[in-house]
């Protein structure tokens, strides 16, 4: 079932109040409609991130990663990998096409190990856990060809080493009534320290 939270509905009821006020105050101060269609387009992919589809039933959660996808979220010029960064799609059940969800967004990060036997054994480092209005910060401003997804930019910080070594992500999705939605595992293997990231994160 697709619908629109509140506070989505008033987002876009006070985008199109503000693009009517600002119409009516062209009006009134003289400007031109090259500015006017200025700002219409400023504010486009924001009017359409407000306006894209909403599903309470989400029955996929896929995320794609490039092939550099560490950030670093220092500030000390040291540029250590302290962060990853990749894009989430949730699936409805009328299309393989990305939308927003209603629910919650968990992410999980393991660290990889083995055992004397060989065995691997992976151990939880770090979980981040957003709620619907947490994540809309998140949402893209632009549908791809996968529908609408979220461009996650994560930050494990200094409690968490994982240098060098091999780390899984798994994403999961906590729906409104209950039913968690798990996505599959991606195993990385991580910068060592020193290594350059593949873009600076910016707080």
């Amino acid at each position: 079932m697709i619908r629109r939270p509140r506070h989505l509905t008033q987002n876009a009821t006070r985008a199109a109040i503000c693009a009517a006020g600002l119409f009516v105050l062209a009006l009134s101060t003289g400007c031109t409609e090259q500015e006017i269609a200025k700002w219409e387009a400023a504010n486009r992919p924001l009017l359409a991130r407000d306006s894209a589809p909403v599903e309470t039933n989400i029955v996929r959660v896929n995320k794609f990663f490039s092939q550099t996808p560490w950030l670093s979220f220092k500030n000390d010029g040291s540029k250590k990998v302290d962060g990853v960064s990749f894009s989430l799609y949730l699936e409805g059940p009328s299309a393989p096409k990305g939308v927003f969800g209603t629910g919650t967004i968990a992410i999980a990060m393991y660290r990889l190990d083995t055992d004397p036997l060989g065995k691997e054994v992976a151990t939880q480092v770090k979980e981040w856990v957003m709620t619907a209005d947490e994540a809309y910060a998140w949402r893209s401003k632009k549908q791809t060809a996968l529908g609408w997804g979220y461009g996650i930019r994560l930050n494990w910080g200094d409690e968490v080493d994982v240098a060098g070594k091999q780390i899984a992500i798994v994403a999961k999705y906590l729906r409104e009534d209950g039913r968690v939605i798990s996505s599959s595992r991606q195993v990385l293997k991580v910068p060592p320290d020193g290594a350059k990231p593949s873009l600076a994160a910016r707080n």
